[in-house]
């Protein structure tokens, strides 16, 4: 096998974590675009929330295509295919004027980056150390994030919306040259984790409805980070600067992940960056201000990126073959995909950015108690595994 198709060497791992980044260029910055769907397309915050929908509804439906896909089909043929469709979306977006022209345009995007997505974190999740390539490939996602959600407001009043789609649509078509770095198919595999203990298909699919419901808090929440911030202080540029900060919070916790994964285990983790992370959203119920939106969507991020490394590299080693990397992935897709249409239907019913705030603290204890449970019986079971060893 050469290094190329050891998902285990520098050069896969590099393009998977850059890949990554590419397949979210508008989800990671999603707070900005939908305020720049307010602000530069005059429409309401239920129509923009709809018009996310539209690229995450494509996200969505391919990460489930590819999770089916990947058992027959080439998996560089379909990378290009992904590459190709989040490129031609994005440009074309970038010349078309009015909503109804957006939306199948936005949804084309969101397939090809639901494809990228997906086998990028199919890549991180075969290799020896998931929790930690995943953790580095955080802090890439972050560090653009940051720099991203900052220049936001700077680049609607340069280049425009129009603008900002040509430029995703540019980056995301130079990634082609990354393809002949990724594997063919999971044969590129090298290790099976020690830690992986085999579980009964109720309890896979229970931990699977663990991943999308904490995916559905996590998406509903920020979607509308940049909204919430914009009702406690209408200030765009201090509601900007407020979530760069919490992109830079967020990177500590992506490191942490990886530096720390050996030691911390994976219950800590997850206990205290689900619950920590709906305490945080719980905070701005409570108390108004830009002073508590600043703490309270830096921790927020903090905890969010600290625990995914976690939930994912858990629930993967429920299935002792690692036939859980991708339909964990679909359900993180579905998850964020459908969040802006229930963020729009809360909205719409007039509950204001409260309804927002309390269902992700809803959800975000239900996914807790659901994986809780799911994590259990695999420690369990391989307590029993190693007995019998």
């Amino acid at each position: 096998m050469t290094q190329q198709y050891n998902v285990n060497s520098k050069p896969s791992i590099t393009a998977a974590i850059i890949l990554g980044t590419v397949g979210v260029f508008s989800f990671i910055v999603q707070p900005g675009l939908v305020q720049g769907f307010v602000s530069e397309l005059g429409l309401d915050e239920v129509a923009a929330n709809n018009l996310a929908f539209s690229e995450m509804l494509g996200v969505a439906i391919a990460a489930v295509l590819i999770a089916l896909l990947t058992r027959v089909v080439n998996w560089r043929h379909l990378l290009v295919v992904s590459i190709v469709l989040a490129a031609i979306g994005n440009l074309l977006s970038g010349f078309t004027s009015g909503i109804d022209a957006l939306k199948p345009l936005r949804f084309v995007t969101g397939l090809g980056e639901g494809g990228i997505i997906g086998l990028s974190f199919t890549y991180i999740g075969l290799t020896a150390k998931p929790e930690r390539n995943l953790a580095l490939y955080l802090v890439l996602l972050l560090s653009y994030g940051a720099l991203g959600l900052w220049l936001m407001p700077q680049a609607f009043a340069t280049i425009g919306l129009k603008g900002i789609f040509i430029a995703w649509g540019v980056l995301t078509a130079l990634s082609l040259l990354l393809v002949k770095s990724t594997p063919l198919s999971s044969d590129s595999r090298e290790e099976i984790s020690p830690t992986a203990a085999q579980l009964g298909l109720g309890f896979l699919a229970f931990a699977l409805i663990g991943v999308l419901i904490y995916n559905i808090a996590i998406g509903i929440a920020w979607a509308n980070l940049f909204l919430i911030g914009m009702d406690i202080r209408p200030d765009v540029q201090a509601i900007a600067n407020a979530l760069l900060l919490a992109q830079f919070v967020a990177i500590p916790g992506a490191l942490l992940a990886a530096l720390m994964s050996d030691k911390l285990g994976r219950w800590l983790p997850i206990i205290v960056g689900i619950l920590g992370g709906a305490a945080f959203i719980a905070l701005l119920m409570i108390k108004s201000g830009y002073s508590i939106f600043i703490i309270a969507v830096c921790g927020f991020n903090f905890m969010w990126n600290m625990t995914l490394p976690f939930i994912l590299a858990a629930v993967n080693d429920m299935d002792e073959k690692s036939r859980m990397v991708t339909p964990s992935i679909s359900m993180q897709m579905i998850g964020i995909g459908f969040a802006p249409l229930f963020a729009g239907l809360l909205l719409g019913e007039g509950g204001g950015f409260k309804a927002i705030e309390s269902m992700t603290v809803k959800l975000l204890v239900l996914s807790f108690i659901i994986l809780a449970i799911c994590i259990f019986a695999h420690q369990k079971a391989l307590k029993a595994k190693k007995a019998g060893a």
